[in-house]
């Protein structure tokens, strides 16, 4: 596998590593490349610092990551040492990977909250002719065989799509991938929202502790200045729960933001998007812009992200 690797905010240099390639052996490497002690060095990659006995493929880097080798000065060492001692309670630094994350437990709704069928009626073709057109319209917007292992989805620039996202972490003020978290997110809000998770940067003449949290496409290798526009509505179906128009179980759901936390899949999200749009029943709000509540009709629950109406296509 090939990884890219950042010396002390250096440009990315090409690895070819195996998977089965320990951390501690990727320090040496390094180590020898630039004559400095390996045991010195520090390896940061998605807010955490990689432990030394931890193998490549254990700490989750996909094909392409790009990593960082730090040398911290004696002050970040000791403001470090001072994060790590707060870190000492349990197993925090697992629960800090953004790579194993799943927020989607703090939105789905526990059990399922009636099955009323909202799309009864609406002229998007019906029955089995209907559902096959709707199965070709997400085939083409390229959510069909999306891996259902990826927990966060995001909508891509480049691929003009909706597509499987990864969660990345940086320092608001310098804007480097060098800072590990001080705990890892528990919610939406804690990515979502400024201020509510701090950690240490790394680099030596940075010394912020904001962390600023940001989507990429899982899709295809990016930039860290290629960055994707989070669709927190949309997640994998953690818990099982029915689709509130066909009832369905499926693996990937959106859920509205209304008090009930109704769940609808993508294929009747869509068809729902298209009745509305075909009956110009948009709801153009003053902040928002124009956007839909949810399908249940329930109040103060419309759309905030427009770009998850881009499951419609780049013709709508």
């Amino acid at each position: 596998m090939i990884v890219f690797v950042r010396y002390n905010l250096g440009p990315g240099v090409a690895v070819e590593l195996h998977e089965e390639t320990s951390v501690a052996e990727l320090k040496e490497v390094v180590g020898s490349q630039q004559g400095v002690q390996p045991e010195l060095l520090r390896v940061l990659f998605a807010g955490r610092e990689l432990r030394s006995s931890s193998t490549l493929q254990g700490c989750d880097l996909p094909e392409q990551s790009t990593v960082h080798v730090v040398l911290p000065s004696s002050g970040s060492s000791s403001r470090l040492l001072l994060l790590q001692e707060r870190l000492t309670r349990g197993a925090e630094e697992e629960q800090a990977s953004l790579t194993r994350l799943d927020l989607s437990s703090s939105r789905l709704p526990s059990t399922s909250s009636g099955l009323a069928v909202i799309l009864e009626g609406s002229d998007t073709g019906g029955g089995e002719e209907g559902a096959e057109e709707a199965r070709e319209k997400m085939q083409a917007v390229g959510l069909k065989g999306v891996r259902t292992c990826s927990t966060f989805f995001v909508y891509c620039k480049s691929c003009r799509s909706i597509q499987p996202g990864k969660l990345r972490v940086r320092c608001r003020s310098c804007r480097q991938t060098t800072l590990t978290l001080s705990r890892g997110p528990s919610s939406w809000d804690d990515v979502l929202l400024r201020g509510r998770i701090h950690g240490v940067c790394q680099s030596d003449s940075c010394h912020s502790n904001d962390a600023e949290f940001y989507m990429k496409c899982a899709s295809h290798p990016t930039s860290d200045d290629d960055p994707s526009v989070a669709l927190d509505l949309i997640m994998t179906n953690s818990r099982d729960v029915p689709c509130i128009a066909c009832s369905n179980i499926m693996p990937v759901v959106l859920v509205f933001q209304c008090s009930e936390r109704h769940v609808i899949c993508l294929d009747c999200f869509l068809r729902y998007c298209e009745t509305r749009l075909s009956e110009r029943q948009f709801v153009n709000h003053a902040e928002v812009g124009y956007s839909l509540p949810c399908a249940a009709g329930c109040v103060d629950s419309l759309i905030k992200e427009l770009h998850h109406f881009r499951i419609l296509g780049e013709d709508q």
